[in-house]
């Protein structure tokens, strides 16, 4: 679990997101996404910057659980949503080609321990993947999604975004 410092920093990142969505024009699940970002970008920008074993050990299972949830939430709300348009359809498609792709990342660092020579390159194939989803999703997915979908869409995928992140 992050410490007071750790989970202020994440907030910060994650308040940071929601200004630049709402400068973008998106709103609900999308603005909402991109604040999830900001906030596990923070912490994965923090296990980035450590060698320290007790600090990977206390943040990486917060990433890991984030990161499951925000896909998962994704793959069952968002993205099926997505489906439904011949225009976004490919979108939908490669998405969930990225997010086997990040499954295939927490996998490899699941087998190995804190202290492994292999967990920082592990963990920073991780952060890039991480890093190359959430640019692509909110430069490209998101606006067109939103453009899409509209308003109120955006507004009602968040519960059921919400809904299947808990289950998840």
């Amino acid at each position: 679990m992050p410490n007071v410092v750790e989970r202020a920093a994440s907030e910060v990142m994650g308040a940071a997101k929601d200004i630049k969505a709402g400068f973008k024009g998106l709103t609900g699940v999308f603005m909402h996404l991109m604040e999830e970002h900001g906030k596990v970008g923070a912490l994965i920008q923090r296990v980035s910057m450590t060698e320290d074993i007790e600090v990977r050990a206390k943040l990486y299972p917060t990433i890991r659980s984030e990161l499951k949830g925000h896909e998962k939430g994704e793959l069952q709300a968002v993205y099926p949503a997505l489906a439904a348009f011949p225009e976004t359809s490919a979108v939908a498609a490669a998405h969930a080609h990225h997010a086997s792709e990040l499954e295939a990342a927490l996998a490899e660092l699941d087998a190995l321990s804190f202290n492994s020579s292999g967990w920082t390159p592990a963990f920073e194939r991780l952060a890039k993947l991480v890093q190359e989803h959430v640019t692509i999703e909110e430069k490209e997915y998101f606006p067109l999604a939103q453009k899409m979908l509209g308003e109120g869409r955006a507004k009602e995928l968040l519960p059921v975004y919400e809904h299947a992140k808990k289950l998840g």
